[in-house]
């Protein structure tokens, strides 16, 4: 009896351990297959993240207007697709995708600003990205469960800016006035007093409104109102009867509407008009010559008339291209236009140039015993003003290789008419405007990116060494030299401050040969401003 009662005792052990075999088979299956499944979702979701993080920041680099939208809108159509391209490209097909911005009412990013109207100057472009896929599972299967839903987010942001637009308004910028549209520098429409008036928008001052129109279209499709900021400088005031100073005509504003109709509004140098003859006229700048007709023939410097007969003779007040001096006021504008609560030092602070000629003047200087009301301007440059030539420009001389300090020693000169021999500083507004761009590129910690254009063909017209002993009509080449106005927008942009600060991020220089060409500059200068956004 005891034999029987054992062997079915042994029966059921046996039987019991083979069920318990099979449900340690199962359960170590299942923890095979979580351990693997799991491996492979965290390797799932890494390249989930990673692609996410890089779709944030390429959607981040879109925040723009719509060029095509009016009123301005965010341009969300070109940020998704930036995004989702971003995510194919990492071989990533969601199956959701939310984007959020700091421009949506509700359901904004956390780190927006919460005032954006009251205090747009926090306003920052922040992306947030949440993208969802179906991650397919393997030994899970076993047990009925097939897929997984991974979901990532991640917030990219681009730079907020501060943007300078700098435009040459001197004279150059009416030289092209015509009513057949092809360029006449004698043309009686050149007169500034007329093609700067609304009544002369059939002949309007031309390359000037090429430049304003191109401008324009440049700032709508870069700048986003209440998150980017613009000022505007000029070359020369803006008034009827004006001086050559460069004026800050806008502060840095958030108002597109205020920043198109300040651009809208420029006007090319307008300055007074000569006594007639001109020959005879006493007064000191340039100023507008009519004949006994009452018709426009140039704008003249009476200074330069007597030349030949003046030992005294300083034409010094009659240049226009005070680059330096804008450069100067780019940096102001910067800084809050002595406001230092305006300034943002979180924005990318960059300074766009267009030029159409050589810098020729400089600010007034009084420091000391030194005392210019005309500026910079060595004497070497009154008598040999030849520049249909090539030659030596007033107050400009013709090597732009040779760069002088204003530390640099005194050197004697000879005047040509009185036989008089002086001590003479040779710093002229090209070395004043190098020194004012790297103080502008350094002004800020992580430095200040510097655009320029050369507009037209006196950017390009090469120096030339004047020999005098020569008939004025053969002067003698010095080619080697690299054209001095395009020499210095190239330094500007490309090497300006770095002897300050080494952290500067360089812009570019483009030249711009007629203004037919000048839409892509300034297409070019926005497509490289928007990778820099994102950095």
């Amino acid at each position: 009896m005891k034999n029987i009662f054992s062997q079915k005792s042994q029966k059921s052990e046996r039987g019991q351990a083979i069920i318990l075999i099979i449900f340690a088979f199962i359960g170590l299956v299942a923890m095979v297959g979580l351990v693997t499944d799991t491996g492979l979702t965290l390797i799932q979701y890494g390249k989930l993240k990673r692609a996410v993080d890089a779709a944030a920041i390429a959607a981040a680099q879109e925040y723009r207007p719509d060029p095509d939208i009016t009123p301005v809108q965010l341009n969300r159509t070109a940020m998704r697709e930036a995004a989702i391209n971003f995510l194919q490209l990492n071989d990533i097909q969601a199956s959701t995708l939310i984007m959020r911005t700091c421009e949506d009412t509700s359901d904004r990013p956390a780190l927006c600003n919460p005032n954006p109207t009251t205090r747009p100057e926090n306003n920052r472009k922040l992306v947030e990205i949440v993208a969802s896929v179906s991650s397919q599972l393997g030994f899970l299967r076993v047990i009925g469960i097939r897929d997984i839903t991974l979901t990532a987010t991640a917030v990219g942001e681009a730079s907020t800016m501060d943007l300078v637009l700098i435009l040459d308004t001197s004279g150059f910028m009416a030289n092209e006035t015509s009513a057949t549209g092809t360029p006449d520098p004698y043309s009686p429409l050149n007169d500034p007093n007329r093609c700067n008036t609304a009544a002369s928008n059939d002949h309007p001052c031309q390359p000037m409104k090429t430049v304003k129109t191109t401008a324009a279209n440049f700032v709508k499709k870069l700048i986003y109102p209440n998150y980017d900021r613009v000022a505007i400088i000029t070359t020369t005031s803006q008034s009827v009867n004006g001086d050559r100073n460069p004026v800050e005509v806008r502060p840095l504003s958030f108002d597109g509407s205020q920043i198109n109709t300040a651009i809208t509004n420029i006007n090319v140098f307008n300055p007074r008009v000569c006594a007639n003859p001109y020959s005879n006229d006493t007064l000191e700048g340039q100023c507008r010559a009519y004949n006994n007709l009452g018709k426009f023939t140039s704008v003249v410097c009476p200074a330069y008339e007597n030349f030949d007969k003046n030992p005294n003779q300083n034409p010094s007040s009659c240049t226009s291209n005070n680059i330096g001096g804008a450069l100067k006021l780019a940096q102001y504008a910067l800084q809050g236009s002595g406001d230092s609560s305006k300034m943002r030092l979180q924005a990318l602070w960059i300074v766009v140039g267009l030029f159409g000629g050589r810098a020729n003047a400089t600010d007034p200087v009084n420091s000391g015993s030194v005392n210019l009301p005309n500026g910079y301007c060595p004497e070497t440059t009154f008598f040999d003003y030849k520049p249909y030539y090539g030659g030596v420009y007033w107050c400009n001389d013709s090597k732009p290789s040779t760069r002088h300090s204003l530390s640099d020693p005194l050197v004697n000169w000879k005047n040509p008419v009185s036989g008089i021999t002086k001590k003479i500083r040779l710093y002229d507004p090209d070395d004043y405007a190098r020194d004012s761009a790297d103080v502008l590129a350094a002004s800020s910690s992580k430095g200040v990116i510097i655009y320029t254009i050369g507009l037209g063909k006196q950017i390009a017209e090469p120096a030339k060494k004047w020999d005098t002993s020569v008939d004025i009509d053969d002067p003698v080449d010095n080619l080697s030299e690299e054209p001095p106005a395009a020499a210095l927008l190239e330094y500007i942009a490309l090497e300006a401050g770095d002897a300050l600060n080494s952290n500067i991020t360089h812009g570019i220089f483009t030249l711009a040969k007629n203004s037919e060409i000048l839409s892509y500059s300034f297409d070019l200068i926005a497509r490289n401003i928007s990778t820099k956004i994102s950095q």
